[in-house]
């Protein structure tokens, strides 16, 4: 059912957002791309009262979800909140925020933090703008499917999207899923599916120029950090192309022919409709063998530029004539190659240098096409890849991944964080970080034990999950870094991946000695007995950027667990006790 379009003034719609009853649905919605410029111009069409298009919201719970109009309403509120001015009177002006009673709490709250000496607009400008009606449409469903066929019969001929968007908008097929959701953890921006509005400049891409403040810096992302792509295809989203050409090629078990129409056509969106092929493959293999392999040869790539190239761009290695040029068809070979190694010979690559060495300037012994390229002269060019490395390559036995090959994951769970603290926590270690003495710290150590069993009550088929050697505090890391001798620890966000080399040294032993020791402990815990057989299985070591560091993986049981007694729970990133009859609603999540 479809209200009739109706004017809601931007207090309005901003009182919605601020109350968290706006929100998206990442299955299918973009990331937030609007320019500086495009957003000031909406402001200004407001400002000047001229009419704005028409919003489409989706009811359900009395919360809305956006069909259309994100990028619209992203730039109003970001206004009221000072990220940007407006021309208008012959300079810049910011929204005066404390003329808005309601805006003005969220500064009170520490939410929001206005601009200063700076000019403003006028309080009559302000009472015009936040009464501005805009109009909109209310889609009442409680269909999800219904949701996606709106979306989708919308977006998908939009002149503004690039044709990769085109074919994503509104695709809720396993394989679009599949290519948006492996795009996400590999650019950086892997967040759980439903977000609020406001939680979507934390996923959205930025770019030094651009300076909107989103969470991913296009430059920083592995795509134009090595030049396999540059910034304006991040943003047109040329990577999730890249992504889907390599699902398909490794699912269909030939190289995909990378034309338009071919892309159409297993979309579901050209002339001969190939959808269900695909999903058909990717269901023969099961979606999380795909995505498993796929991010582990992604990984071990990521190892080798990040310890055997020396600083050195990939672009440079593939091609180094390629000047501004992206060198996607080198990084395509490169990766059937590694594929083919890997995932069908099983195979572990162990001479790196040579390896580095062998692909040197490869650009230059490719078949190349402008526009398009032929199974055959991928087949062609994927053989002389392999040729030139398959040496540098070794058969394994191990069918387990090695502690490089969750570096993807890793990043993923960290940046999922920011959404979902509540499903993760971090510990710097066991070690105290008192500069007078470094001893293993009982305290801290029980308090890791209630937050395992906090997340053992998250409910029923929940995981959590527990990283031991990261801080999620900068000055953590700093003092770290002095107290350990440590140079240059790497950092992802916010976070800073110190490891437990540093751990196992104080105690005087290696660093399998020292898993061994923390296994055992919690072994011989007070947690409850089903929990630690369920954990001390799943406790992994990550190796990243030479730093290694335990995930440990806590899957909820069938019913609450206690640990000494007491029952805990997560509350957003802490660990809280849940007493008296609070505790029922622990139970009804089980």
């Amino acid at each position: 059912m479809i209200e009739s379009p109706r004017g809601m003034t931007i207090m309005e719609a901003y009182e919605a957002y601020r109350n968290n009853k706006l929100y998206i649905n990442r299955r299918y919605q973009r990331k937030l791309v609007w320019s500086q410029q495009e957003k000031k111009d909406l402001v200004e069409s407001i400002l000047l009262q001229y009419p704005i298009p028409l919003v489409l919201l989706a009811s359900q719970n009395d919360k809305y979800e956006i069909i259309d109009g994100m990028q619209r309403l992203n730039a109003i509120f970001g206004f009221i909140e000072n990220h940007f001015p407006v021309f208008i009177g012959n300079s810049d002006k910011y929204f005066n925020i404390p003329d808005y009673t309601f805006a003005q709490s969220q500064v009170s709250k520490g939410i929001i933090f206005p601009k200063t000496d700076v000019d403003f607009l006028t309080q009559e400008q302000v009472s015009a703008f936040i009464q501005y009606p805009f109009p909109v449409t209310i889609f009442k469903t409680g269909s999800s499917d219904e949701i996606n066929e709106t979306f989708r019969r919308i977006n998908s001929t939009g002149r503004k999207l690039s044709p990769q968007e085109v074919r994503q908008a509104g695709n809720v097929s396993k394989f679009s899923l599949l290519v948006r959701e492996i795009a996400s953890e590999i650019r950086g921006d892997a967040s759980r599916e439903i977000l609020l509005l406001q939680e979507m400049p934390e996923i959205s891409i930025d770019s030094k120029l651009s300076k909107h403040q989103y969470g991913i810096n296009a430059e920083d992302t592995f795509w134009c950090r090595h030049g396999v792509l540059n910034v304006s295809d991040l943003k047109e989203s040329e990577d999730e192309q890249l992504i889907a050409d390599i699902i398909l090629s490794c699912a269909l078990g030939v190289p995909f022919p990378s034309s338009r129409v071919a892309f159409d056509n297993y979309y579901g969106s050209g002339n001969d409709d190939k959808s269900n092929d695909i999903d058909v493959k990717i269901n023969a293999v099961g979606e999380k063998n795909v995505r498993r392999e796929i991010l582990v040869v992604f990984s071990e790539i990521f190892n080798l530029i990040d310890f055997h190239f020396e600083s050195e761009r990939l672009k440079t290695i593939l091609n180094p004539k390629a000047g501004g040029n992206p060198v996607k068809e080198a990084f395509y070979t490169l990766y059937m190659a590694y594929y083919e190694l890997m995932i069908k010979e099983n195979k572990a690559a162990f001479d790196y240098k040579k390896i580095k060495a062998s692909l040197k300037n490869i650009h230059s012994k490719l078949v190349r096409s402008r526009n398009y390229t032929t199974t055959d002269d991928r087949r062609n060019n994927i053989n002389i890849c392999k040729g030139l490395i398959q040496d540098h390559f070794k058969k394994t036995d191990s069918t387990f991944r090695s502690t490089t090959s969750y570096v993807i994951d890793f990043q993923a769970y960290l940046m999922k964080s920011k959404t979902e603290a509540a499903i993760y926590d971090f510990k710097q270690g066991f070690y105290t970080l008192n500069p007078s003495i470094r001893e293993f710290d009982e305290n801290s150590f029980n308090k890791i034990l209630c937050n395992i069993s906090a997340l053992a009550n998250l409910g029923k088929d929940k995981v959590g999950f527990l990283f031991i050697g990261v801080t999620d505090k900068e000055t953590d890391t700093i003092q770290i870094e002095k107290l350990d001798d440590l140079t240059n620890v790497p950092r992802y966000h916010d976070f800073g991946v110190v490891g437990l080399e540093r751990e196992a040294k104080i105690k005087g032993v290696n660093l399998d000695q020292y898993i061994s020791f923390i296994t055992g402990r919690i072994s011989s815990s007070n947690l409850d007995s089903s929990l630690k057989i369920r954990i001390t299985k799943d406790i992994t070591p990550i190796t990243y950027h030479a730093h290694t560091v335990l995930m440990i993986t806590v899957s909820s049981g069938t019913e609450p667990v206690y640990f000494e007694e007491k029952l805990y729970q997560r509350d957003g990133a802490s660990c809280v006790e849940v007493i008296g009859s609070k505790q029922k609603e622990i139970f009804k999540l089980f």
